[in-house]
């Protein structure tokens, strides 16, 4: 017996949903993080009882709306008010940038500074503030700089003097850092994606090195190809967000005696068997970075660098030790100095032990005496106590880490042992 013919609908086919493309990974924090960035400062205002936060700073800007630039002489600032209004001061020659900031609801341009014939730039800051409400008498403003910074030759008045009488102006800078400085799980990622080209831009360079060829002449060939890689590999999608003028994946080093000034500078002079080298790579994925430096020799180490050597292993591993959740980051580095003393060389010193690192290659917090602040977990530090040995060299290993809640995870993972280091060419 035959099949029965199927019965036809008598309801109309629902109109077909139009396409929705599949997300795909990209390199840029999404908006709903720089939304929930201004949620917890909005709350941090509260508790302060301040009507709003005034960011001259570009990076500070950059982390609460995206808005990346290049800073000038042209002042700029962004005003995060208390409730629902973000501000921005800009040039005619950034309008169409801070356009692709959507959370930024007041913007004031100016034409160009000093005045572009009109008046000087933050005289216009001063005509933000008032057209968002923020002049009135008993009015609380947190900045976390009192004007524009010294950039380019810029010249101009301090915050304090365009609020005018009956405003209070509070330094708060540390809204915004203590922010920064507990990384989220995308920030946490594009920093891991950093030590990976970091870490090739280092390999190419420890490929290239060759009695004769200079550190710059290297430098400038290893950063070249890794960028050139990097850039491939990760796309159309990818901009290059805080390293402007350098290359997006890079490495440099210092050779020779030379070593021996914690930030020693290249030269024009070619490697020689028994140099020290003291080197450094990074890469800006999504303006985020992070911090690689190896401690090299060319040929066979002698006692002396062994020595040195060994003992700056040892102060990098009481750093990796020390950085536990819920110490201070000054009992840490007392922790540190301590081994220095009892290594019988305290001169050899001369820094503190690290430093925050994020969408800058140095921000808060440090690891230092002076910093009574607690170490919290997501915190992603350098560890890179050195030995400055005059007329030998410097010894310094870096390795970029994240506190997690049992301590430190390093994530450079470029070798750290001394027969790695040795160079035989």
């Amino acid at each position: 017996m035959g099949k029965k013919p199927a019965k036809k609908s008598t309801k109309k086919a629902a109109a077909a949903a139009p396409p929705v493309p599949t997300p795909v990974i990209g390199w840029a924090i999404g908006q709903a993080e720089y939304d929930e960035r201004v949620a917890k400062v909005r709350a941090m205002l509260a508790e302060r009882k301040l009507d709003a936060l005034v960011l001259f700073h570009p990076i500070r800007m950059a982390y609460t709306t995206g808005f990346f630039h290049l800073s000038t002489e042209r002042p700029m600032a962004i005003v995060i008010g208390a409730s629902d209004k973000i501000g921005a001061l800009i040039p005619w020659l950034e309008q169409e940038h801070i356009a692709k900031s959507p959370s930024v609801t007041n913007v004031k341009v100016y034409p160009e500074y000093p005045s572009g014939g009109t008046k000087h730039p933050l005289l216009h800051f001063a005509d933000l503030l008032k057209e968002m409400g923020l002049t009135k008498k008993g009015t609380r403003l947190g900045y976390d700089s009192n004007g524009y910074l010294d950039i380019n030759g810029y010249d101009g008045p301090t915050l304090t003097e365009l609020a005018g009488d009956g405003v209070e102006t509070v330094s708060s800078r540390d809204i915004v850092d203590y922010l920064r400085a507990i990384k989220s799980d995308a920030e946490l990622n594009f920093i891991i994606h950093s030590c990976v080209w970091g870490n090739l831009a280092h390999q190419l360079m420890h490929n290239k090195l060759e009695l004769g060829r200079t550190a710059l002449d290297i430098s400038l060939e290893a950063s070249t190809e890794a960028s050139r890689a990097m850039l491939n590999a990760l796309g159309p999608s990818y901009r290059q967000l805080t390293t402007t003028f350098g290359q997006p994946a890079g490495v440099i080093f210092s050779a020779g005696k030379n070593t021996s000034l914690p930030h020693g500078l290249g030269g024009g002079m070619g490697l020689q068997r028994g140099d020290i080298l003291v080197t450094g790579s990074s890469a800006d994925i999504a303006g985020y970075h992070s911090e690689l430096e190896r401690t090299m020799v060319i040929g066979e180490p002698n006692a002396a660098f062994i020595k040195h050597y060994e003992q700056m292993m040892a102060l990098q591993q009481a750093g990796f030790d020390a950085l536990k959740p819920g110490r201070t980051f000054a009992e840490a580095e007392t922790e540190i100095s301590k081994l220095y003393a009892d290594l019988g060389v305290p001169e050899m010193q001369r820094h503190h032990t690290g430093h925050g690192i994020g969408l800058e290659g140095h921000e808060w917090p440090f690891i230092d005496k002076g910093s009574d602040y607690l170490i919290e977990e997501n915190m992603v530090l350098s560890v890179e106590p050195g030995i400055y040995a005059p007329g030998v060299g410097g010894f310094r290993h870096s390795d970029t880490i994240v506190v997690r809640s049992w301590g430190a995870e390093r994530l450079t993972f470029y070798p750290r042992d001394l027969d790695s280091m040795v160079v035989n060419i």
